[in-house]
Order: structure tokens, then sequence, then C-alpha cells
């Protein structure tokens, strides 16, 4: 039975748990209204834009895993109705825990597409390319790469493999946000960071479009040209979406479609990949060597697809690597909501993510 008590002491306890993500988001959106001059009016927009968007992902994605889990270790014949009865195992009060750290979540979103589509003119392609050919002995990244990934199929295996990340990224945030496993509020604020700082502070100040648009800058000689050509004939072979998307940002920023905003220094795929090995340690030995295969894989990507300098990279992993041990580490996970008041006897992420208490997590700590 619902009741409103239980309900303000379990939302009160989740806003103090996560006080400092919900601080940050805050503090990021009025930076945007000061740096951007924003009008809060067009903020609502996006945040409403935002809230729709990351809840429909997170319910597709929660019932998808639970789904998968039921059916492939559970061997249940209905897993609709598997899914609905771990559900109705989740309070009300439980779920209500979580939505401070889901509204932090989705600010932080409705916050950085409008600061990523208003970064300022491309002015460091040509520095950041040349600062890669230094550190590599006198050749591009690409270069160096492109005889033992120069191959159809593995370009196709790293363009499918960049095109999920978003996915893996989202679920592994619902697996540790939805959870009490002892890193999350590490992970929550080192994510939170890496957004603000990376995304749009770094993004602002070393602004420049990427090696697959270095052709579109007007800098003279382009050094990613072949590249760029053998992606277009390795499409021919098997699609390869990078060049889609590619083409979508660019006709954005060039005003003839929808402006979603492009940035190359730093990149958020490749510290976000960081992370997630970083925040895996409870996790199950196979969950963590395949987000160490993903994170290998979003590197060799994101220069084989013309994405990302590798100083890009670079400087990602060191921001990343300083914000978990430097800053976030000060921040322990706690248990602020006894489960005698919030009336469930498990967390939410039972249902966002299957290995929590069963099979696929081996340890805590």
């Amino acid at each position: 039975m619902f009741s409103p008590q239980a309900f303000v002491s379990a939302l009160i306890a989740g806003a103090r748990r996560d006080a400092t993500v919900v601080l940050l988001s805050i503090a990021y959106l009025l930076l945007a209204i000061i740096v951007l001059e924003m009008a809060p009016s067009t903020w609502i927009g996006y945040f409403f834009v935002s809230s729709v968007g990351l809840v429909s992902i997170t319910v597709l994605f929660a019932a998808g895993v639970r789904g998968g889990y039921h059916v492939l270790v559970n061997r249940v014949d209905r897993p609709i109705t598997a899914i609905i009865r771990d559900i109705r195992g989740v309070s009300f009060a439980t779920a209500t825990s979580y939505l401070p750290v889901g509204f932090a979540q989705v600010i932080l979103i409705s916050v950085f597409w409008p600061w990523k589509a208003r970064l300022p003119a491309f002015s460091w392609d040509e520095a950041l390319s040349d600062l890669d050919r230094t550190l590599h002995f006198g050749w591009l990244p690409w270069q160096w790469l492109q005889p033992v990934l120069g191959y159809w199929p593995v370009t196709f295996l790293l363009s499918m493999n960049y095109s999920i990340w978003f996915m893996v990224m989202w679920t592994f945030w619902m697996a540790l946000a939805f959870s009490e496993r002892p890193q999350r509020t590490q992970f929550l604020v080192t994510f939170a960071l890496l957004w603000i700082f990376l995304g749009s502070v770094l993004a602002t100040a070393f602004a420049s479009a990427g090696p697959c648009f270095f052709g579109n800058l007007g800098l003279g000689g382009n050094p990613y040209a072949g590249l760029m050509s053998y992606l277009e004939a390795a499409d021919q072979s098997a699609p390869i979406f990078a060049l889609d998307v590619q083409g979508l940002l660019w006709k954005g920023y060039a005003g003839s479609g929808a402006e979603m905003g492009i940035s190359a220094m730093p990149s958020l795929h490749n510290a976000t990949a960081l992370l997630m090995v970083l925040a895996s340690r409870s996790f199950h030995p196979t969950i963590q060597w395949a987000l160490k295969i993903h994170f290998v894989l979003i590197f060799l990507g994101s220069i084989h697809l013309g994405w990302h300098y590798a100083v890009d990279a670079y400087v990602s992993y060191a921001a990343t690597l300083m914000i978990w041990f430097g800053i976030a580490s000060r921040f322990l996970s706690r248990t602020l909501m006894p489960h005698a008041v919030l009336g469930a006897p498990e967390p939410l992420a039972l249902v966002a993510e299957p290995p929590l208490h069963n099979q696929f997590s081996s340890r805590e700590g």
C-alpha cells in the first residue's frame, strides 16, 4: 500500500545520498545559462525532450536486458510475464529513491546537447593533427593502424562496436545508478564530471572537428583523405555506420539538418569506455573482460573511423584517471535508505540489470 510518508522519506534519502551528483548537474545548468546565455524557457524544451528520450531508452534497455536474462539463464517461456513479476517486486518507494539521480542525469544531458551545438569555430584541428604526427614518429596514427585494420570485416566490426557505445554505456550506468554497489557514487561523480569538464569545458577550449571533417575545414592539404577514401570503399562491402552519422552531423553543422554538434577534443567515447573498466570491479570477470575489449575497440575505432585524433583519447584517459582517483574517490557510496522504510528488500537494479545478485556478480569491493 502506498504511503505518502514513505514516499517523501525515500525521495529525501535518495536526494541526500546523491546530493553531489544533483548539485553538479544544477551547477552545470547555471553555468550554461551564464556562458551560453541560454534562456530558461529554451532549456525547459531540451529538458522535456531529454526526459522523454532517457525514460524511453531506460525502460527499453532494462526490459531487454532483464528479458534476455530470463530467456538465456532462467529458461522461462514467458519473459514478459517474468519482467512484470520483477517490477511488482520493487516498491514504489524504492523506485522513488532513485528519482534524484535520474533527475540529475536528465539535467546533464539536457545541458550537454545545446552546449555541444554552440561550440566555437573549429581552430585546433591542425595543431592536434601535427601533435599526433609528432608523437607517433612522423606518421599519423591511422597510417600506423591501416596495415592491420584496413580490411572491411575489421572496419565493420569496429564500426558496429562504436555504434553500440551508447547502449553499453547507458546499460552500465543503469546497473550502477540503480544499485547499492560499493563504487556507485564514485562512478556517478566521475561520470558527471566527464560530461561537464571534458564534454563542455575542454571541448570549448579546444574546439575541433576531427579527422573525418578535416577536409571540410578549408585547411589546405587533407592528410586524412586516404583514410576517408578507404572507409567509403569499405562501405561498399559492408555498412560502415560511422559514415552515415558523420554525414548527418556535418549537414546539421552546415545548416541543412538537425544541429547535433561536433566535437573531437577530448573524446567522451574513450573517456566513458575507460570509466566503465575502472568501475566494473564488482562485476563478474566475464563482464569485466567484455568491457576491456570494448574499451580497446573504441580506441581503435575512434582513430580508424576518423572520429578522433589519438591525442583526443590520451587527454581523455588522463582526465578520467585524475577524476576517478583524485576527486571522485573521496565520495564513498552510502546506503541511506533502510529497507524497512522503503518497503522493499532489494534495490531497483534487480530489474534494470540482472547480474547484481546472481551468477553475473561474483564479488564485491
